[in-house]
């Protein structure tokens, strides 16, 4: 993976962290803190990636590439144009300590 090129850091994104409370009626309701807007480039993985990540049960969707950013962890969501992508992997681009990818699933409108 390369690093995003000037402007394609286009995307205006909220990161959240999302923490299930209990409910009266034994059900959970999640709760968000720490919210965080950023800009991004969201791109959807191709086939082969998204084919491999169902197999071992972790699918992987899109990629969201950030300015580096300590502290996210697979407790986060995405939330992007309405959307939300739950964090599956964090990763630092290159190990240069510049940029920051997460691997997200889709989970819908949110």
């Amino acid at each position: 993976m390369n690093f995003p090129h000037i402007g394609q850091l286009n995307r205006s994104v909220t990161l959240r962290r999302r923490t299930d409370l209990p409910t009266d009626d034994l059900g959970v309701a999640p709760a968000f803190d720490g919210q965080v807007q950023r800009w991004a480039k969201l791109e959807p993985v191709g086939s082969a990636v998204y084919a491999g990540s169902v197999q071992i049960d972790a699918a992987i969707t899109h990629r969201v590439y950030l300015r580096a950013i300590a502290g996210i962890t697979n407790a986060h969501e995405v939330v992007c144009a309405g959307r939300v992508y739950r964090v599956k992997r964090v990763t630092d681009l290159q190990g240069a300590g510049r940029f920051t990818v997460l691997e997200v699933e889709e989970l819908g409108n949110g």
